[in-house]
Order: C-alpha cells, then sequence, then structure tokens
C-alpha cells in the first residue's frame, strides 16, 4: 500500500539528512518509529488491562462506590 505524506520542505530535507546519518532509508526510518510506537501502545494498554483486573480482583469493596468518611481517615490515630 502506498501512502503520501505532506511534509514542508525543510522538514524533508532535515529527516532524510538524520535518515542518511543512521545509514537507512527514510521510508524505514518511518515504519520503524510506527511500528515502535504501535508496539509501546500494545504493551500500555496490554498493562492497564493487567492492573484493572488486579484491582478488580482485589478490591474490597467490589461494586460499592467510595464514600468518605471523615472518622476513617483518623480511625487509626485514635485507637
Amino acid at each position: 500500500m502506498s501512502i503520501m505524506i505532506d511534509l514542508p520542505p525543510a522538514m524533508v530535507q532535515e529527516a532524510q539528512d538524520y535518515a542518511n546519518f543512521e545509514g537507512t532509508s527514510l521510508e524505514k526510518l518511518l515504519l520503524d518509529s510506527l511500528a515502535a510506537e504501535l508496539r509501546r501502545r500494545r504493551q500500555m494498554a496490554s498493562a492497564i488491562s493487567e492492573f484493572d483486573a488486579l484491582v478488580e480482583e482485589t478490591s474490597a469493596r467490589r461494586n460499592v462506590p467510595y464514600r468518605f468518611n471523615r472518622n476513617d481517615a483518623y480511625a487509626e490515630v485514635m485507637q
């Protein structure tokens, strides 16, 4: 599949210079960058799902919304 990206000429030149410096093509540089970002997002989504599952599993107040009670905040200090 072919995709066209419209960039300002100065940015194209700078990106091309950077790709040349890295010893790769601009296309490969963009593909690698996109692949890394997509991988990072998948890992982040997985970590969030694992955290949410852990919170759900260990939550003492399942399906009960938290209500602040000032006496609870000082319960340990007063005893």
